[in-house]
């Protein structure tokens, strides 16, 4: 496939702090556009001396030689499990809590709407002035099962 690394590893650790191309991640040689990441041991060095780490499913995108988007969605979640994940997120990347907390006492009060009509995206800071990524959280949606709710950060080059 295209979008697939033909041998899986376990665990990546990226620099991307001086620059985010496709050699900064070991890009695969074949893989055009996108290339998704199945769950792995992450270690990615970020501009402005930030660290994200944790075991999640990762997809990049680039456009020609550089990155565009960095994403790491992390294991699906009850929805209290992932409102504490991602206040703990915010607070690291200096996220604004508000659509957050507003999105909790949503979902908790919002008897007889389905999961995925409580949408969430928070974007952030950018990292380091021009080159630095901006950081968002979102949260994709698995509905159906005990744990429908998958935080995910973005980190975008634009």
């Amino acid at each position: 496939m295209s979008y697939e690394q033909p041998v899986r590893p376990t665990a990546v650790t990226w620099n991307l702090r001086s620059g985010h191309g496709r050699g900064d991640v070991g890009w695969p040689e074949g893989v055009r556009r996108r290339w998704h990441v199945p769950v792995v041991a992450a270690t990615i060095a970020l501009p402005g001396g930030r660290w994200f780490t944790g075991r999640v499913e990762l997809t990049v995108a680039a456009e020609g030689e550089a990155l565009d988007l960095v994403s790491a969605t992390f294991p699906a979640a009850t929805v209290d499990d992932a409102y504490r994940l991602s206040g703990e997120l915010a607070a690291y990347w200096g996220l604004p809590v508000e659509p957050l907390e507003a999105w909790y006492r949503e979902v908790r009060t919002g008897a007889g709407r389905r999961i995925n009509e409580f949408g969430l995206s928070i974007r952030g800071p950018r990292l380091e002035e021009l080159s630095g990524p901006t950081v968002n959280l979102v949260f994709l949606f698995a509905p159906g099962g005990p744990r429908p709710v998958r935080p995910a950060l973005y980190f975008e080059w634009s």
